[in-house]
């Protein structure tokens, strides 16, 4: 057996480098305690393909916190929404992952302690922009690292954390 067939058997049929490049962007209260947007990552010299997105509360987060990742692209400067519904959290514990499959048209949900929802097929393309978190109701206690994997379309082209 070869050394690729012994990764793909492991991986459970899966090519865990078809994730692309993982980005890390650490969480804070601040991220979520007001209602606005926060400036997460930036997406620079092209095209890229999104993979998986998913945040991780890494402390407990109180209050009504209502909020979901958006796009916004250098072009035109309107946010448009990477997942359209989003999650509202009356508590969340450390440890929690926060995720959706990928569609658009789906909600940001939690999923549980340890427990996220692939992408699966559902990968987003994303132009040069700045991509956001979107909060309407603040938490008043918590914060959520947010990590995301991604295959640049473009040479260059690249997502940084912010």
């Amino acid at each position: 057996m070869g050394f690729g067939n012994a990764i793909n058997e492991l991986a459970g049929g899966r090519n865990p480098a078809a994730l692309g490049r993982r980005v890390f962007r650490e969480g804070a209260l601040a991220d979520i305690v007001g209602a606005g947007d926060v400036n997460i990552f930036q997406v620079t010299g092209g095209e890229v393909m999104l993979t998986m997105m998913y945040g991780y509360c890494t402390a407990l987060i109180t209050g009504a916190l209502t909020t979901h990742p958006m796009l916004t692209p250098v072009s035109n400067a309107t946010a448009t929404d990477m997942c359209a519904i989003s999650l509202t959290l009356e508590a969340a514990v450390e440890g929690s992952i926060l995720s959706w499959d990928g569609l658009i048209t789906d909600a940001l949900e939690e999923t549980g302690v340890g427990i996220g929802t692939p992408f699966s097929a559902n990968t987003q393309i994303l132009v040069p922009g700045t991509i956001i978190l979107r909060t309407a109701v603040a938490a008043t206690v918590g914060a959520i690292d947010w990590i995301l994997h991604y295959i640049p379309l473009d040479k260059g082209a690249v997502i940084n954390a912010l």
